[in-house]
């Protein structure tokens, strides 16, 4: 049996972990990745190895932050616990710990609906200096018989090693399908990685990820965000059933927008002409004297698309999202969205990407 120092020597567990639980590699079979480009390395990253530096330095820093990746699977557990391994500290000023460096459980149900299991927060403590940050947390499950879970893994740091723990003798199978099985896929800014969400499963993406039943993948980049062109061939070769082109906020001006966006756009449009594409432009309309110029470049690409027959392209204007009432409740910082922030950034973002499923029979 996998005892966790059969495949984890460095970590000292609860003793109720090392007693009681058989521990998996979340990296092996029947377990399903979704969002990382799993490799032979079987390391924690968002982008092709190698690909994040030559696109700059910050975006080879941040794709192994692992925003919106997922763990699922099946099992008959009546509990389970969950252990791991952080990058770093994740202390942030302006983002919880649990949203920055934490992991989040769901149960999924046949219908397709989800609900939360719990929130696993970090063990960061003045005591543990020097040490990589962990987590462990047990939990019973709901319920019984065989039930599905998805695994939310951290939005602002990385993973060394995630493990989840069964009791003895249950089972552990592959996941079952999702209604969209190619991921939706989000390009864009710090918001869009998740900053500021209070846990992993509430940003925006996440949020979208389980009202539709749909697999996700996360490419935003925190302050990185700048459509270089490797990062454009990069994102028109990727297999996704829908693109939201949310990278607005990271363009260092204007001028920059107006040269990339539509240059993204179109070299995506080349390589998958039937892709729906849904373009959204940045959120905190209020305390940014250019937003409005912002706006208009976006909207000039979306525009140009329909002009040129183009049904498979949506806009969403940043300035409705976080709604008429209570704007100033919706951030965290005036700029990254909280909770309720990232709700409304779901509600106003997914009649778009509906629309464009259902423009591809989904």
């Amino acid at each position: 049996m996998n005892r966790i120092q059969e495949i984890w020597p460095e970590f000292v567990p609860d003793e109720s972990y090392a007693k009681d639980y058989v521990f998996h590699d979340v990296m092996e079979s029947p377990f399903l990745i979704q969002g990382l480009e799993l490799n032979a390395e079987k390391s924690y990253c968002r982008l092709p190895l190698g690909l994040g530096a030559t696109v700059s330095e910050g975006v080879d820093g941040l794709a192994w932050h692992t925003a919106g990746a997922v763990v699922r699977f099946k099992t008959d557990a009546p509990s389970l616990c969950v252990a791991g391994a952080l990058g770093d500290m994740g202390l942030m000023n302006h983002m919880t710990v649990c949203g920055q460096s934490g992991c989040e459980l769901y149960e999924e149900r046949e219908d397709g609906t989800y609900r939360q299991i719990g929130v696993i927060r970090p063990e960061i403590r003045a005591d543990l200096a020097g040490i990589k940050p962990f987590f462990q947390f047990k939990h019973m499950l709901p319920g019984q018989g065989m039930r599905g879970y998805i695994l939310y893994m951290p939005l602002y740091n990385g993973l060394q090693k995630l493990l989840v723990g069964l009791p003895a003798g249950a089972e552990i199978l592959p996941p079952r399908k999702q209604t969209v099985e190619k991921p939706i896929t989000f390009y864009g800014s710090s918001i869009t990685q998740g900053g500021c969400a209070s846990k992993p499963g509430a940003c925006y993406s996440a949020i979208l990820g389980r009202r539709l039943d749909a697999a996700i993948r996360n490419l935003g980049f925190s302050g990185n965000a700048k459509g270089e062109d490797t990062m454009i061939a990069h994102l028109a070769q990727l297999e996704m059933s829908v693109f939201v082109l949310d990278y607005d906020h990271n363009a260092p001006s204007p001028e920059h927008l107006m040269a990339t966006h539509e240059k993204l756009f179109k070299a995506v449009r080349a390589a998958q002409p039937d892709l729906p594409v849904v373009m959204v432009t940045k959120p905190d309309f209020d305390n940014d004297a250019m937003a409005a110029v912002r706006r208009a470049i976006v909207k000039r690409t979306y525009d140009n698309a329909k002009a040129a027959g183009d049904d498979k392209v949506w806009f969403v204007d940043g300035e409705t999202l976080f709604g008429e009432t209570d704007r100033d409740l919706c951030t965290v910082d005036g700029c990254h969205p909280n909770t309720l922030g990232f709700l409304r950034m779901a509600d106003g973002i997914e009649p778009a990407v509906r629309e464009a499923l259902k423009s591809i029979g989904l």
